[in-house]
């Protein structure tokens, strides 16, 4: 359970790779340099219990400027056997501090609408499972395809399509304990039909926040450390 995160964290140097397999216990220990690729990755490692966050760091994301957000806390299900529900109580206090930061930043949310194409759309979800392997592709319309912040694309998304998290190769499987809370940031530059894939660049991530006692403070407290974290989300062009 998270109560004020710590701010006190380990930062770790870029990370050059192609192919990496790394065991993840709790904390990042090692990464590796391949050859046939050239992509820069930044990762924060992940003690237990606190807020830690993960990005593409060849990406610019002061190019962006606006977004869509679906209005719903999604909670993820485990693959095999029953969730284990938790609380909404927090879910608009969740939601209203993630758009908070986001416009602070000066990105601008907008209506979404068949005409707009907005730059990012950010995911808002919750574990209801402990081992939840957070960074795996999987199936996003089935779970996400449900708000109209996708309807700008055409001909449209259907259930074959999968979301690419490019850190994986460095992270591998990254399981998180029930109540975690995860935001995904991800351009719609990223779209690629071919593929049948969408890419998120950003993801911020609290361990067990929407499990156990809270209160609005230790919430927003948690959010707000994502976004300390990551200087690098600022509009270039609010």
């Amino acid at each position: 359970m998270i109560g004020t995160p710590q701010s006190g964290r380990r930062t770790w140097s870029t990370l050059r790779v192609a192919s990496l397999v790394v065991g993840v216990a709790g904390l990042l220990t090692t990464a590796a340099c391949g050859d046939d690729g050239d992509t820069n990755f930044i990762v924060t490692p992940i003690p237990s219990n606190i807020v830690t966050t993960f990005h593409d760091s060849t990406f610019n994301f002061g190019a962006l400027n606006t977004f869509e957000m679906p209005d719903t806390v999604i909670h993820f299900a485990p693959v095999v056997g029953s969730p284990s529900p938790i609380s909404r109580d927090f879910d608009a206090t969740i939601l209203a501090r993630v758009k908070q930061d986001l416009t602070a930043r000066g990105y601008s949310q907008i209506t979404p609408s068949t005409t707009d194409t907005p730059s990012f759309i950010v995911l808002v979800g919750a574990t209801e499972s402990d081992n939840y392997n957070a960074f795996i592709g999987y199936p996003w319309f089935t779970v996400w395809g449900f708000s109209p912040v996708w309807q700008w694309y055409q001909p449209g998304f259907n259930d074959s399509w999968t979301i690419v998290f490019p850190w994986y190769p460095v992270v591998g499987v990254t399981a998180y304990q029930r109540g975690t809370l995860v935001v995904t940031l991800i351009p719609t530059v990223t779209v690629n039909p071919l593929a049948a894939s969408i890419g998120a660049k950003w993801a911020g991530v609290a361990t067990g926040l929407a499990a156990g006692t809270q209160t609005n403070a230790s919430i927003t407290a948690a959010i707000d450390e994502m976004f300390r974290q990551s200087p690098y989300l600022q509009a270039s062009n609010p």
